[in-house]
């Protein structure tokens, strides 16, 4: 049998959740010709070729999609033999990514990865922030952070690490002009800043238990990201519905008032989404931990 090494397994294990060349290298923190050239050898080592390159994309051959699973399987083994050793001992190191969405990371996330740095000096993060949901396979993402998350992969787990309050809101000013809603009816007569990443009914239909009822609302502006819509709602376009920590500034100083206070929503979970694998590093548990131990708090509700 012809010889190579886990550094040639772990390269084509990444171009192949990468989908490419060029991110594989990337996650490696290797070149493309470098990455090129371990696949190469390790066809030929095992005289099958795993992969048909072209020129603006990738398929795994058939034997590729065997060897692949076999080889997660080999890595996966040789991880949980490595944190048997490193019981008593345990640190994170390599490189994690991480993705959130736009607001939550800025705010929230952000302003807590130092203390974790400094507990793991010897580990590098990658923090993704993007109002949109990540595939942590294709994209090779360690923890995605999501708010009210929903599971349709079956192989991924979602760990909670929190909970989220959201609270209408509307400027003085437009409801000075155009009246404050104290019911959902009375909402419909209102201009509604919706956040676009959500459907209606997701958004809005807690309020009536219907999809129907909840197509009336007038949904004026649509947005992907929650500042945007913080934005649009301080310059009098009407009411939204958002995470309080995005507006709580704006609450204080006066820039926005809440409204319907008596039909918020209930609280959305706070979720850490992984990969299902059955070895699990070092550093996702640990971040995860991490992550439960700062936003398990009041803090994000107030």
């Amino acid at each position: 049998m012809e010889q190579y090494d886990l550094i040639a397994l772990r390269s084509f294990i990444a171009v192949v959740e990468s989908g490419s060349f060029v991110r594989g290298a990337e996650q490696l923190n290797a070149s493309t010709a470098a990455i090129s050239r371990r696949i190469a050898a390790l066809e030929q080592a095992l005289g099958s070729q795993l992969i048909n390159r072209t020129t603006r994309r990738i398929d795994i051959t058939e034997a590729g999609r065997r060897f692949y699973e076999d080889a997660v399987n080999i890595i996966q083994l040789l991880g949980e033999a490595e944190e048997r050793v490193r019981i008593g001992r345990e640190a994170a190191t390599g490189i994690m990514r991480v993705a959130a969405p736009l607001s939550f990371g800025v705010e929230q996330v952000a302003p807590v990865l130092p203390e974790f740095m400094r507990r793991h000096p010897a580990l590098k993060m990658q923090l993704l922030l993007e109002d949109r949901y990540t595939d942590l396979h294709s994209e090779a993402i360690d923890i995605a952070i999501r708010i009210g998350t929903s599971l349709p992969d079956s192989s991924l787990v979602a760990v909670r690490i929190g909970s989220i309050d959201r609270v209408f809101c509307a400027a003085p000013g437009y409801l000075k002009k155009n009246g404050e809603p104290n019911t959902p009816e009375e909402l419909k007569q209102h201009r509604c800043l919706h956040y676009s990443l959500l459907s209606l009914r997701e958004e809005w239909g807690f309020l009536f238990g219907d999809a129907a009822e909840a197509a009336q609302i007038k949904n004026s502006l649509s947005a992907n990201n929650a500042e945007a819509l913080k934005a649009c709602a301080i310059g009098g376009m009407g009411i939204t519905l958002l995470p309080r920590f995005v507006i709580e500034d704006a609450l204080k100083d006066g820039q926005l008032r809440q409204v319907m206070a008596a039909y918020s929503p209930p609280s959305s979970g706070l979720f850490a989404v992984r990969p299902s694998r059955r070895y699990v590093p070092a550093r996702v548990r640990l971040f995860i931990d991490y992550l439960r131990e700062s936003f398990d708090k009041e803090k994000l509700k107030a």
